[in-house]
């Protein structure tokens, strides 16, 4: 296959994978990317969100939304960034970045 329509290809799903992200997901693109595989300012072991199972998701997302979770890096911009997030909008962001492929 021809490398240019490879690229084409690739570039197109990305762009089709973003939009069809939720709206809620727009806030973590700056800090965890467009595709969630960025390594977020301050997170341990250069852990990826990308592909995290479900359950620690929502674990996850709703602790810092309470302002308990802690994952001992940057957790106060966590904190901020998920203060007025619907636990309905939690349920998808997380349903959502589970589905999206794992950093390799």
């Amino acid at each position: 296959m021809n490398k240019l329509l490879i690229l084409t290809l690739v570039g197109a799903m990305s762009v089709a994978m973003a939009a069809e992200a939720p709206a809620a997901f727009k806030k973590c693109m700056a800090c965890h990317g467009a595709n969630g595989q960025k390594v977020a300012p301050g997170a341990k072991g250069g852990i990826t969100i990308a592909g995290l199972p479900k359950d620690k998701l929502l674990k996850d997302l709703k602790g810092y939304k309470a302002g308990t979770a802690d994952n001992g890096g940057a957790k106060a911009i966590m904190y901020s960034q998920m203060k007025n997030v619907s636990d309905a909008d939690i349920e998808v962001l997380a349903d959502y970045i589970s589905k999206l492929p794992a950093k390799k």
